[in-house]
């Protein structure tokens, strides 16, 4: 990754480079097949409200809120521990590496110029690519969820369910088909109603109050502390929290290069105020005992305006939660194809994912991946057995197992801020956004709440002690992340050799076709020389 800037790169001449022979570090050196294609290669159609809504689709659940706002009046404390430690150190190093490096697939890049070979495919790709990628499951499940609120008796039956999720995942596929700009529109859309529905859940805390009722939850000294007995809501923001790279994955699509790090502050924003009034709304007017409860949006639209009001807005709720899953499922099946379409692009994959549609879409890549949760679906809800809850537990497992990994490749991402700071940070003066100590302190902090969200994954206790004991959930969680990271690395490894194989093979087939179009065999001599 250093070269002698004595002499010229790229056959270049000579200039003020040429003039000393101290080494330097080169951002060009080594560039992967994706940076070198034109410019223009992709649409250029995201603005900073387009990046924030993608950015907002994986950070601002909803559901999230149910599971913190089980610590009682701790959990607003979890949600600033979280918001300090990992939310804000997680933007301003995204920030901060996209205005060194623009570009598509940008924690792939980011991981080729920090790490250099294999380790750019293994953390790179592979680990930031796979949570993604099965994690589509996670939004068609709530898109089942929000029937169910609506009439208990809908989708009941495991077998429903699962086509449900299965017919979920191919209508956000369609979607995936549009232009990115056409999708975009309708993101929007359901992202504006969305957040409509989220403020909505707020007011309906700030109405409960105003209205001279008593807080339900408990804010009392006591409700503050932080506890062991409290201590795995940490691990679950941060979880909550992961993915606000996401949309840098559509780097090279962005109008502006401003717009590729001025959404993280908006994103971050309305991240934090979403979460705190959407908690404090549900600890107002929710007793702990209905926290549990899946339709408990529903519950806080009764009691807080009635029975007649809050029922129409908690079905108008529910109808608009349907909706945004569904486009969810879209948005991350489209940021996540980016990855696998640089890989192609780079031969780290077969060719065919790096195809393009007449829309300017990568089409296969969606494919590919609707097609691995179609499968994932199928063995959850028909293959494996719902009797003791055994298709929730494999669920539980692979999902937080693939959150594991997640924060691996957040581990390595905070990394990529301290390397290339150090490595370049002479070279780009001018592209600085915060000072190196401000960088490597949010790099630090990244590290550290991703090191105690992995810990709490495996330690804090299984969620289905009835199925897995703790031991039991132990080793079945760290069994399925060491098969991820050894498919993972055996991939890395191999990859770069079947580029070189191909590599051979194009050069082979280029002086092959020079010798059969040259008269006596010049042309293969022009070649060779």
């Amino acid at each position: 990754m250093f070269t002698d800037t004595s002499r010229p790169l790229g056959g270049g001449g000579a200039g003020g480079n040429a003039q000393t022979s101290k080494l330097q570090p080169d951002p060009n050196m080594m560039q992967l097949p994706s940076e070198r294609w034109p410019a223009g290669w992709l649409p250029k159609t995201l603005r900073t409200r387009d990046l924030t809504i993608l950015c907002l689709f994986a950070v601002l659940l909803i559901t999230n809120v149910q599971l913190v706002a089980g610590g009682g009046a701790a959990g607003f404390l979890y949600w600033m521990l979280g918001f300090f430690l990992f939310l804000i150190p997680s933007a301003l190093v995204c920030a901060q590496l996209y205005r060194f490096f623009p570009g598509e697939g940008a924690v792939y890049l980011w991981a080729r110029k920090a790490f250099g070979g294999f380790w750019d495919t293994f953390l790179g790709f592979f680990c930031n690519w796979w949570p993604g990628a099965i994690g589509l499951t996670v939004e068609v499940g709530a898109f089942v969820s929000s029937i169910q609120a609506l009439h208990p008796d809908w989708l009941a039956v495991s077998w429903q369910q699962g086509l449900a999720e299965i017919l979920v995942l191919l209508l956000a596929q369609a979607l995936c088909f549009l232009d990115q700009q056409r999708l975009q529109r309708i993101l929007n859309i359901a992202f504006f109603a969305y957040v409509s529905m989220v403020a909505l859940v707020g007011l309906a805390g700030v109405f409960w109050v105003i209205s001279g009722h008593q807080l339900q939850g408990d804010f009392s000294p006591q409700g503050w502390q932080l506890s062991s007995a409290n201590a795995p809501i940490f691990a679950t923001v941060v979880v909550a929290l992961l993915g606000i790279a996401i949309p840098l994955n559509l780097g090279a699509e962005v109008t502006h290069e401003r717009n590729g790090y001025t959404y993280l502050f908006w994103g971050v924003l309305i991240t934090i105020v979403g979460y705190l009034f959407a908690t404090f709304a549900i600890l107002a007017v929710l007793p702990a005992k209905d926290l549990a409860n899946p339709a408990f949006l529903g519950l806080v639209f009764r009691r807080a305006f009635g029975p007649g009001l809050g029922d129409a807005i908690s079905v108008i709720n529910y109808l608009i939660l349907a909706f945004y899953f569904v486009c969810a499922t879209a948005a991350y099946n489209s940021m996540f194809a980016r990855l696998l379409l640089v890989a192609g692009v780079d031969h780290r994959l077969p060719r065919p994912m790096r195809k393009l549609s007449p829309r300017r879409v990568p089409i296969n890549a969606t494919i590919v991946q609707t097609c691995i949760n179609i499968v994932f679906v199928a063995v959850l809800f028909f293959l494996t057995p719902s009797a003791n809850g055994l298709s929730t537990t494999v669920f539980l497992v692979i999902m937080n197992a693939a959150s594991v990994v997640w924060n691996i490749a957040m581990i390595a991402l905070f990394l990529c801020g301290i390397i290339l700071g150090i490595r370049f940070g002479s070279q780009f003066k001018q592209r600085w956004l915060v000072p190196f100590p401000v960088l490597l302190l949010a790099s630090l902090c990244g590290i550290l709440a991703s090191c105690v969200a992995i810990y709490s994954t495996f330690f804090v206790g299984s969620p289905v002690p009835n199925v897995l004991g703790n031991e039991d959930w132990v080793f079945w969680v760290l069994l399925t992340v060491l098969v991820s990271l050894v498919i993972g690395a055996i991939y890395s490894f191999l990859a770069p050799e079947a580029e070189d194989l191909i590599a051979l093979l194009h050069s082979n087939k280029s002086a092959s076709i020079a010798r059969k179009e040259a008269p006596n065999g010049q042309g293969f001599q022009t070649h060779q020389r």
